[in-house]
């Protein structure tokens, strides 16, 4: 994929004149409001209103996302089409006023939402103040999650999950034979082991070769299960939270109608995984290990309490949810982050600790050994 990230206007001041351009109307206090792995976002306001987004008062804040190039034009729809869903359904999902999918505008396709109040259940400017925003929401958190999984499913919600091109993760590769019925969670399973082999072969990824074997030799046990929306890149820090409040859920890209399993499995995967070298108490030491587990095993608990799982398939979409995300960052690694649709940049978060804790959770729950370049 060619990477159309430079492309983008990125000082503030070039983006503003274009946008404003675009939308006819002037772009006020435009700045970086977080940066991730696929694309930058940004906040700003409208000086007057456009016809371009009906409905938006002058001033309201909105949030400007990018996708990471023309290419990614089918994901950016996506997003689009499944926030609308969700919003006009009650859940709370940023309301989406526009989608451009073309690269002319400003280099990119990219999406213009509403800016949810709040700020991300886990924050990580001191330890003290993410330990109590996290201990705040946490129950929120989970109780989005298991309510997410019990909507109620019907023709908008598969159409809002369609999409006609092949995508860098197979939850969101929705195809026109994917309907309401137990079979979308066959289909998602088999997409994802498709995934799973294409990075073994491209990258190649031979040590992860075992553990896909395990995993197709006991897919049948699983391909059999009710429908439900999934998230899957449900985590802390794409949930928004003001008090004990949750305020939005963020980043859908990777939205699938499957089995809720495995974005429950997907969700612990990250809880467990994720290390940070700043700051230092998320780190592969003792306080970032003790976090990561007392995270997971409240996470599990307390969603298994709110939505009782079966624990056999919860463990074998744990150790597929596992190798899909190891095989991504072993992409990155061999491939290079474009390889999976990310920002160059996204490399220096494939760090080696967090492929040893990765690596070492596959390998438990797959009872297969795991290495990756």
């Amino acid at each position: 994929m060619p990477d159309a990230s430079h492309q983008i206007p990125t000082e503030p001041e070039t983006l503003t004149a274009a946008l404003s351009v675009y939308l006819g109307a002037a772009v006020e206090h435009l700045r970086v409001l977080t940066s991730g792995w696929e694309t930058t976002l940004y906040e700003f306001r409208l000086r007057t209103r456009t016809e371009l987004l009906p409905g938006v008062e002058a001033g309201a804040p909105l949030v400007l996302r990018f996708y990471p190039s023309v290419e990614s034009a089918d994901k950016g729809a996506l997003e689009y089409r499944t926030i609308s869903h969700l919003a006009s359904a009650g859940y709370p999902a940023p309301r989406p006023y526009l989608f451009e999918p073309g690269g002319a505008a400003a280099g990119a396709p990219f999406l213009v939402m509403e800016r949810l109040s709040g700020g991300p259940l886990f924050a990580i400017r001191s330890f003290p103040q993410a330990f109590k925003t996290f201990s705040m929401g946490f129950l929120g958190f989970v109780r989005m999650q298991a309510r997410l999984h019990r909507m109620a499913l019907g023709p908008a919600a598969v159409e809002a999950l369609r999409t006609p091109a092949a995508a860098n993760h197979p939850g969101i590769a929705m195809r026109a034979e994917d309907g309401l019925e137990d079979g979308a969670a066959a289909r998602l399973l088999e997409r994802t082991l498709e995934t799973l082999a294409a990075r073994v072969e491209q990258g190649p990824l031979p040590g992860l070769a075992e553990a896909l074997d395990r995993l197709r030799g006991r897919a049948t046990e699983f391909r059999t299960a009710p429908s439900s929306f999934l998230h899957m890149d449900y985590h802390p820090q794409n949930v928004m939270v003001k008090g004990f409040r949750v305020t939005g859920v963020i980043d859908w890209s990777n939205a699938a109608i499957g089995d809720r399993h495995f974005d429950a499995a997907t969700t612990a995967a990250i809880l467990s995984t994720s290390a940070m070298e700043h700051p230092h108490w998320m780190r592969e030491n003792a306080a970032g290990n003790n976090l990561r587990r007392t995270f997971n095993a409240l996470y599990l608990a307390l969603y298994h309490t709110i939505a009782p799982m079966e624990l056999r398939r919860l463990r074998y979409y744990q150790a597929l949810a596992g190798a899909l995300r190891l095989s991504m960052l072993g992409m990155m690694r061999v491939r290079g982050p474009q390889s999976v649709g990310f920002r160059p940049g996204a490399i220096s978060e494939v760090t080696p600790s967090v492929l040893r804790l990765l690596s070492g959770y596959v390998a438990r729950k797959s009872g297969a050994a795991v290495t990756i370049p």
